[in-house]
């Protein structure tokens, strides 16, 4: 039987939103991580635009697993009041299309200062921010769950595992593979050990390094390994695809004759879409009997 919480950031498919539903359609999905509506991304929609997307969802019997908001996607210096506001409009979006997910950052950092250890000066401000986004989302029966990026403050395991911790179940993390390799980082075991007790949903991303994002199951970010590791421990939750596969224009002309790494490459969003799904079922098809 197919797993069925898999969801996506249908927005890689096409910015039409009539057409991220038609691709989830076509690809057997059930959930949308909903980021971009019509090109605008889903923290600027307004009520109306809101309402008529959750319309429209809803005509097509698919239901939204998270809203992948860009909250705390901002500089740890900058003015916290604008990163308020872009929540507040955030969780009203989540209220409206009825999940109590919100994906969500820790701030950037300046890089220097992770290269030379001293941005454990930044935790203080950077959980401080932290606990009034957390207490104004639990009130509304929210839930906000940090991903893992490149020169947020959480940009290491260790990093995310201490957020975690510290909010003692108020954050929950999503884990992305393909994030950490970029930087160094050991998927597995070591980051998904330190956070596998803090882990509320996976986003289904895979990077080699040297190359870039590939589809799940072809890079260093050891997804089947992880995946497996988590079922067989009861993750039963959301699996959230986000390609960030290479799309050429033209490439179906391109025929033999064309570029050398033609094969890493899609001839457009939707087949490049079409291909992570792909993968990921070809990963569950091997942990998953």
């Amino acid at each position: 039987m197919p797993y069925e919480k898999i969801s996506g950031f249908s927005d890689e498919i096409d910015p039409d939103f009539d057409k991220q539903i038609d691709g989830l359609k076509e690809n057997g999905i059930k959930y949308m991580e909903i980021r971009g509506v019509n090109g605008k991304n889903v923290s600027v929609l307004d009520m109306n635009e809101m309402n008529a997307a959750k319309a429209k969802l809803d005509r097509a019997g698919i239901r939204v697993s998270s809203v992948g908001s860009p909250v705390g996607k901002t500089k740890i210096d900058g003015d916290f009041g604008d990163d308020l506001k872009v929540a507040e409009n955030v969780f009203l979006a989540a209220e409206i299309f009825e999940t109590r997910y919100v994906r969500m950052f820790s701030f950037y950092i300046p890089r220097q200062s992770r290269a030379d250890g001293s941005y454990k000066k930044y935790r203080g401000e950077v959980m401080a921010r932290l606990e009034k986004l957390c207490s104004t989302a639990e009130k509304r029966g929210l839930l906000l769950c940090h991903e893992n990026e490149s020169d947020l403050y959480g940009e290491s395991p260790e990093d995310c595992a201490d957020i975690a911790g510290y909010f003692g179940g108020g954050i929950k993390l999503v884990f992305d593979p393909a994030n950490f390799i970029g930087h160094g980082y050991e998927t597995y075991p070591y980051a998904y050990n330190l956070m596998k007790n803090h882990i509320e949903y996976f986003h289904i991303k895979d990077s080699k390094k040297g190359v870039g994002t590939v589809p799940a199951g072809k890079g260093d970010g050891m997804v089947k390994e992880i995946l497996a590791d988590a079922f067989q421990n009861g993750f039963a939750n959301f699996l959230s695809i986000e390609p960030h596969l290479k799309v050429f224009a033209g490439l179906e002309k391109l025929g033999q004759n064309g570029a050398p790494d033609i094969k890493d490459g899609y001839a457009s969003h939707a087949e490049a879409f079409k291909a992570a799904k792909n993968a990921l079922d070809a990963v569950l098809g091997e942990i998953i009997r």
